[in-house]
């Protein structure tokens, strides 16, 4: 964690996590990246890098994995606590207010159902940014490595699109095969340079 950031107190690691639920539209990997790493510099860009990394491997959501073990890391016990109920009580109640006003107009005329389009388009769009997001940073978070390499890692990522979206492989059997390349990758990496 940044040496530089002071610890946060219960109250701004409630009043971060619910920002970032509250504007995790989505997802929440660009709103978490904003308030931990840009906003409040609790961490740095690959210690939350390493946390995603690490919550994907466990059960849950990815996001209240994060959130439980900041949480955890500033606060101890009550931290992932108050993370968690920052993270996703009032997202929930926006949640439901929307849902019932949705539901009252979609009854009340059928052209406000075709808004669902407009959403999942806006969502789409959120997507493919974070997704860009994460391969400029795989292709330049190590610019001393050769293009060979970064294109490796690029590479391994768009597997991973490809194995989840096209191939309807299941998360857990795509991380292992993406955990496995990486390690092999990496591997290979040391070893040439050791070599050279």
């Amino acid at each position: 964690m940044r040496p530089d950031s002071p610890k946060p107190t219960l109250l701004e690691i409630l009043t971060a996590f619910t920002i970032v639920g509250l504007t995790s539209i989505g997802g929440a990997a660009g709103p978490m990246r904003h308030v931990a790493v840009v906003q409040r510099r609790w961490i740095t860009e690959s210690e939350l890098a390493e946390l995603y990394g690490l919550g994907q491997a466990l059960p849950g959501s990815v996001v209240v994995n994060v959130a439980t073990m900041l949480g955890d890391h500033f606060a101890g016990p009550l931290g992932p606590l108050v993370a968690i109920a920052g993270l996703v009580i009032p997202s929930m109640l926006v949640s439901i207010a929307i849902s019932g006003v949705a539901l009252n107009l979609a009854a009340a005329n059928s052209r406000f159902a075709s808004a669902e389009l407009g959403v999942t388009a806006a969502l789409s769009g959120v997507f493919i940014s974070n997704g860009l997001r994460v391969l400029a940073q795989l292709w330049s978070g190590s610019p001393d490595l050769k293009v060979a390499w970064r294109c490796t890692r690029v590479a391994i990522g768009a597997l991973g699109i490809v194995l989840v979206i096209g191939l309807h492989v299941i998360v857990p059997i795509a991380m292992i095969v993406l955990v496995s390349l990486s390690i092999l990758v990496d591997y290979a990496l040391r070893n040439t340079a050791g070599a050279a």
